[in-house]
C-alpha cells in the first residue's frame, strides 16, 4: 500500500480476463467445467451440471436474440434461490443484456418502483413472486413480457415457462452460439435494488468491470486459504450484491453449490456435515445462530475452516464465541455496500488489531471532514471522518437517478460511504459509526424515510420518526415514535398492523412504538434522531 497526501492506494491484481465481458467469461469457464456436479438442490436433492446450465442458458441467450433482446435491454428476475436462477443469469450476460435482480417478496407498491427503475423488457417470476405480479402487471406501462421460471402446480396462466421458451432452439444452433463483446468498463452488467435514506430502494448499475474485478479479489483471497473445488451452501438470496457475486465465482471456478430456496435451521446444519463443508458465506443473523442455538451441538460442523461474514456489521463478542465452539481458524470479515460491488476493505485477522481492515488491490481510499462533500481536504491517521473509496469497484451510479449519482459520486470520481472511519499509522482502517441513517435489518437495509411517509398517512398520527434499536439476532429493529392527533386514540396493534400489510417483511415494526409529544428536528426540519435513541436509552 502507498499514500500521498493523505490518500491511501492499494495496487491492483493482474487479470488474464481483463478483455472478457462477463458473458464471455461465464461460457468459457462453464465449458472447462463439463458434466461436474454444479448445483444441488438441498431440499430435494435434485443435482444440475455445469454442463446442463451451458447448454440450457445458451438456447436461452438464443431464445432472447430471436425475440430481439439487444445489448444493453433490461431483463429482472424476481425469485428465491433455485436452480433455475443460474440459467437466466448466464443468459442475460451472454447476449450483452442487463439482469435486474428483485426481492421476490417485495411489496406490489416496492415492485412497482422497483420495475419502474429498470423497466425490463422481459420479467423472469418464481410462485413466490407470481402473485403480486399478477397484481400489477397491467399498471407497467412498457408491458413487459413475462416468463414463469419454474414450473408449479399453483400456477394456472397463459404466461410462457423457461422450458417452453427453449423447446424449439436446437444443439446445432445452440453449439454454433458466442456470447457477445461488450465495452466492459462502460457496459452495465447489473442493476441491483440498494436504498437511500430517501426512502424507496435506487438502482445500481454495476458494470462488467466491475463485477470481474470483485470476482478476481475473492478468488485470489480463497486460493490463499484453500485449494482444489469446493462444496459451498447458497443460503443467502441472489438478488442481494454479496449473494450475486459468491453466484458467480462459484461458477466460474468449477464449486458445486448446495442451494437453499429458504433458510431451515436442521437442513443447514445437516447439509454441512454432510457435504463436509469448509466454506461459510454468512451474515451477522446466521452467526449468532452458530454461537447459540443448542441445535449445532448435535451435528460435526468439524469440516468449517473458513466463514466469510458481511452485510452488516459483526461483533466481536459473536465473531469469538463462533471461533470458539466450531474451532475455525480464520473468520473473514469484509466492509462494502452494493454501489462498491462488494468489499472494499476486508478484515485482516490481526489479532493485535481487533476489528481492523485492509483495502481492497486497485482501490483508492480518503478520510475527509464530516458534512463536507466537494473538498480537497484529507485527514490524517487516527482522525474520524467519512470513509470514500474511489477505483474499479465504484458502481457506473444509479439508474436514471442522475441527482443521487452526483449527490454520492463527486466529480473527481471518488464515491462518499456515508460511514464513518479512520486508519491508523500503520494504514489499517477501521469502522466507526455510520452518517447514513439506514437501519440493518439481518443485512437488508431499511429506510427510516419510507416507513414515516407511511406512518404520516394513517388517520391520527400527526408526526413520526423511526429508528432502529439493537437486537442480538436481527442486528436492528425498525422503531416508531408516534405523535398523536389532538384527541386521537390511536393504538399502537393498529397501527404497525397499517405499516406491516404495505411494507415487505425486513420493514416491519418490529420494534413496535412509543408514543410521545413531539419530534425532535432541527432548525431545518431534520429528524434528531440521535437524541431519540438517547432518550430510549435513558429510560431503558
Amino acid at each position: 500500500m502507498s499514500e500521498k497526501g493523505n490518500i491511501l492506494y492499494e495496487d491492483d491484481v493482474t487479470s488474464e480476463w481483463k478483455d472478457l465481458s462477463l458473458g464471455q467469461l461465464l461460457l468459457k469457464q462453464l465449458t472447462l467445467h463439463g458434466t461436474c456436479v454444479a448445483q444441488i438442490n438441498a431440499h430435494t436433492g435434485k443435482e444440475q451440471t455445469f454442463e446442463h446450465i451451458l447448454n440450457t442458458s445458451r438456447k436461452l441467450a438464443i431464445f432472447f436474440q430471436k425475440k430481439g433482446v439487444k445489448v444493453n435491454d433490461t431483463i429482472a428476475i424476481c425469485s428465491e434461490n433455485n436452480l433455475e436462477f443460474h440459467i437466466v443469469i448466464c443468459a442475460i450476460f451472454y447476449v450483452g443484456a442487463t439482469v435486474c435482480p428483485l426481492n421476490p417478496l417485495y411489496s406490489e407498491r416496492e415492485f412497482k418502483h422497483a420495475l419502474a427503475i429498470s423497466k425490463p423488457k422481459y420479467l423472469f417470476i418464481s410462485a413466490i413472486a407470481f402473485n403480486n405480479i399478477k397484481m400489477i402487471i397491467k399498471d407497467l406501462y412498457w408491458s413487459p413480457k413475462i416468463l414463469i421460471l419454474t414450473e408449479h402446480h399453483n400456477i394456472s396462466t397463459t404466461w410462457m415457462n423457461l422450458s417452453k421458451a427453449i423447446s424449439n432452439i436446437s444443439n446445432s444452433d445452440m453449439n454454433m452460439f458466442r456470447a457477445i463483446s461488450v465495452d466492459i468498463n462502460n457496459h452495465v452488467a447489473a442493476i441491483l435494488c440498494s436504498s437511500g435514506t430517501t426512502g424507496l430502494p435506487k438502482g445500481v448499475m454495476l458494470t462488467d468491470k466491475n463485477f470481474i474485478t470483485v470476482i478476481k479479489h475473492v478468488m485470489d483471497i480463497y486460493i490463499q486459504i484453500n485449494e482444489g473445488k469446493l462444496t459451498g451452501l447458497a443460503l443467502l438470496p441472489f438478488f442481494h450484491v454479496y449473494s450475486f457475486t459468491i453466484l458467480l465465482v462459484r461458477l466460474i471456478t468449477g464449486n458445486t453449490s448446495i442451494i437453499f430456496s429458504h433458510f431451515d435451521e436442521e437442513l443447514f446444519l445437516q447439509c454441512i456435515e454432510k457435504y463436509r463443508i469448509e466454506n461459510l458465506i454468512l451474515v451477522p443473523p446466521l452467526m449468532v445462530f452458530l454461537a447459540k442455538h443448542p441445535l449445532v451441538d448435535k451435528y460435526d460442523l468439524s469440516s468449517v475452516k473458513v466463514i466469510a461474514c458481511g452485510a452488516a456489521p459483526l461483533s466481536e463478542e459473536i465473531y469469538e464465541a463462533v471461533t470458539k465452539r466450531l474451532n475455525v481458524p480464520v473468520i473473514k470479515q469484509g466492509y462494502g455496500l452494493t454501489e462498491t460491488t462488494l468489499s472494499v476493505l476486508w478484515s485482516t485477522g490481526d489479532k493485535a488489531k481487533p476489528g481492523s481492515f485492509m483495502l481492497a488491490p486497485g482501490m483508492s481510499a480518503k478520510i475527509i471532514p464530516l458534512g463536507e462533500f466537494e473538498t480537497d481536504k484529507t485527514l490524517g491517521p487516527n482522525c474520524r471522518g467519512e470513509l470514500c473509496f474511489k477505483g474499479d469497484l465504484i458502481m457506473k451510479g444509479y439508474c436514471n437517478d442522475e441527482e443521487s449519482t452526483r449527490a454520492t459520486i463527486d466529480k473527481d470520481g471518488w464515491l462518499h460511504t456515508g460511514d464513518v472511519g479512520y486508519y491508523d499509522k500503520e494504514r489499517y482502517f477501521y469502522i466507526v459509526d455510520r452518517v447514513k441513517e439506514l437501519i440493518k435489518y439481518k443485512g437488508y437495509q431499511v429506510p427510516p424515510a419510507e416507513l414515516e411517509a407511511i406512518l404520516l398517512t394513517y388517520p391520527g398520527v400527526r408526526d413520526a420518526a423511526v429508528i432502529g434499536i439493537p437486537e442480538e439476532i436481527a442486528g436492528e429493529l425498525p422503531m416508531a415514535f408516534i405523535v398523536k392527533q389532538d384527541n386521537s386514540n390511536v393504538r399502537e396493534e393498529d397501527i404497525i398492523q397499517y405499516v406491516n400489510e404495505r411494507v415487505s417483511n425486513p420493514k416491519r415494526l418490529r420494534g413496535g412504538i412509543r408514543f410521545i409529544n413531539s419530534i425532535p428536528k432541527t432548525a431545518s426540519g431534520k429528524i434528531l434522531r440521535r437524541l431519540l435513541r438517547d432518550s430510549l436509552q435513558s429510560k431503558l
